[in-house]
């Protein structure tokens, strides 16, 4: 009896949970002394839905980028949407769905996570830690490079995503006159791709 009566308001705070987060974990629960048990009733009621192995949502919540981003920035707190992603994020390219470019630090062990897909990057020191910016998304607050940040990693990271992707942004944002070129110059050296930019910037300004 004594479980029965608690459950209406483990249910009750497993929802505001889910609302005040924007992605639910396990852990999250751990701290309010809900059982798991209580998670799987909930899934099973139809209130809340898993995306991914450890990561539960609103039922009305919809399956789309945004969503996505969020379920990484949960899964992943230390890592930093990037490259395409950020991109995508900053409007000059489009989100490749199911799948999310994250940075993490160069020492740290590979997130694991079955949805969405992870494309990792490394990265060490200030090239890591800098241009890191923070957005609401989802509900959730997600870490995202900066718009410069991004066009010197894309720079960068050229021979494995592919260098006519990297002059196409650094293309798009002169045109929108989105670049702050201190800014640029400055990742752009941190990166040590000031050489391989410049001549497009060059031509492209």
């Amino acid at each position: 009896m004594h479980t029965r009566a608690n459950e209406p308001s483990k249910s009750e705070r497993i929802l505001q949970l889910a609302g005040q987060l924007g992605v639910l974990r396990p852990k999250d629960l751990a701290g309010e002394g809900i059982q798991a048990e209580y998670l799987r009733r909930a899934c099973d009621k139809g209130v809340i839905k898993k995306v991914g192995r450890g990561s539960y949502v609103l039922s009305a919540k919809e399956m789309n980028p945004d969503l996505d981003f969020a379920l990484v920035a949960r899964a992943v707190p230390n890592g930093v949407i990037c490259l395409r992603s950020a991109l995508a994020y900053h409007g000059l390219g489009e989100i490749p769905r199911n799948t999310v470019d994250v940075a993490i630090e160069r020492r740290a062990a590979r997130p694991r996570l079955d949805y969405p897909r992870l494309r990792v990057a490394r990265l060490g020191g200030l090239a890591f830690t800098e241009g890191v910016e923070k957005h609401v998304i989802a509900g959730v607050k997600v870490r995202v490079y900066s718009l410069e940040k991004t066009l010197a990693d894309l720079f960068k990271f050229r021979n494995k995503i592919g260098p006519h992707l990297a002059v196409d942004a650094l293309r798009a944002a002169l045109s929108a006159r989105r670049v702050r070129k201190e800014k640029l110059w400055h990742f752009a050296r941190l990166c040590r791709v000031e050489r391989v930019i410049k001549p497009y910037f060059d031509a492209l300004a």
